[in-house]
């Protein structure tokens, strides 16, 4: 078994190899930690993983830092578009979450989210259906 993973070595920390592959694993691990905050956990995701691949050296090879950031940025960008889903679902189909969003919209914006999307429905010619609960 002659395979070199490079997992215990040193690495030249002037590389700019190393510096992207470090780089994108700090990023990826900061999207996993930010999860809540979907947005952020998937910007951070795809830069991390963008950044992994641009590691890759001529070899093609990754570095370790660069495969943990392709794992953890996988994490952030999946997890990130899965609650990003779930809340839409939940939005639009509990009506205990519904009345909560009401109520946060009312108190923001002076109007509730459901005349608001009327009005969105209204301008753009779309029905939406039976808005009330």
């Amino acid at each position: 078994m002659t395979d070199s993973f490079e997992f215990n070595q040193n690495h030249d920390q002037t590389n700019p190899r190393v510096a992207l592959a470090t780089a994108a694993s700090v990023l990826a691990l900061i999207s996993v930690a930010l999860l809540l905050s979907v947005y952020f956990a998937i910007i951070l995701g795809g830069i991390a993983i963008t950044l992994a691949f641009l590691s890759r050296g001529s070899d093609g090879r990754f570095l370790p830092q660069a495969k943990r950031a392709l794992i953890f940025g996988t994490v952030g960008i999946v997890g990130g578009y899965f609650l990003m889903v779930q809340t839409f679902v939940s939005i639009f189909t509990d009506p205990e979450t519904r009345a909560l969003v009401n109520q946060y919209t009312q108190a923001v914006s002076g109007e509730s989210f459901d005349d608001m999307l009327k009005e969105i429905g209204e301008s753009l010619g779309v029905n939406f259906g039976s808005l009330e609960q």
